[in-house]
């Protein structure tokens, strides 16, 4: 009953994202495509060197204590310890907290730019597609141009946009902040560029990009 509610609550979300991407577009020259993925990496290297870091910790404690423990201890601690770190430094919000934030900001980037290309968003003829790409696991929307687009809008427009966008992690719901801001932002992209008659959507909104 549970994952049927939860696959509801998907498919809704799904459905108003949807419809919020269509009203931008009806508004302006736009092609938009929203990406939503739970990480850009799995940075499995930042658990294995606290785990290997816990792992030493302990031996170290055991190499240097003056108390006695069983051979069988020496032993298992260390391992329970690497094997115990690594799995908590696994969860997304550990791995946000202990990953080194550029890095993240590296991570979030490429992937972006790798799903703007794979997807084929600079293929519009006006070059004023936008992905608007959703990192869960590093709490960061990025917003990703075209050339067309980034002219079009001064660099004080995009910049008020981006801190906009990125402050809907900071809300209690991202989902329902992420929906209300693109419907913010269209009033913005209609002033720089106001929907031409008979425009054609060059771009599936359900586009599904598979790197």
């Amino acid at each position: 009953m549970k994952k049927t509610k939860q696959k509801a609550s998907a498919e809704a979300f799904q459905t108003r994202l949807w419809d919020a991407v269509k009203a931008l577009e009806q508004a302006s020259q736009l092609e938009v495509v929203v990406a939503i993925r739970p990480r850009s990496d799995h940075y499995r290297d930042v658990a294995l060197s606290w785990g290997i870091s816990a792992a030493w910790l302990g031996l170290t404690y055991f190499m240097f204590t003056p108390d006695l423990f069983l051979d069988e201890l020496v032993y298992a601690i260390p391992v329970l310890l690497f094997a115990g770190i690594y799995a908590l430094a696994q969860i997304p919000w550990l791995t946000r907290l202990i990953a080194p934030k550029k890095r993240q900001q590296k991570n979030v980037e490429m992937m972006a730019r790798a799903l703007f290309q794979k997807g084929g968003l600079h293929h519009t003829s006006g070059k004023t597609a936008l992905l608007v790409y959703c990192s869960w696991l590093e709490n960061t929307v990025y917003l990703l141009p075209d050339r067309g687009l980034e002219m079009a809008l001064p660099a004080e427009e995009w910049t008020h946009l981006r801190a906009a966008f990125q402050h809907c992690f900071r809300e209690k719901q991202p989902k329902e902040a992420l929906l209300l801001q693109l419907k913010q932002a269209q009033s913005v992209f209609a002033r720089y560029l106001p929907a031409l008659p008979n425009d054609i959507n060059e771009l599936p909104d359900d586009l599904d990009i598979d790197l």
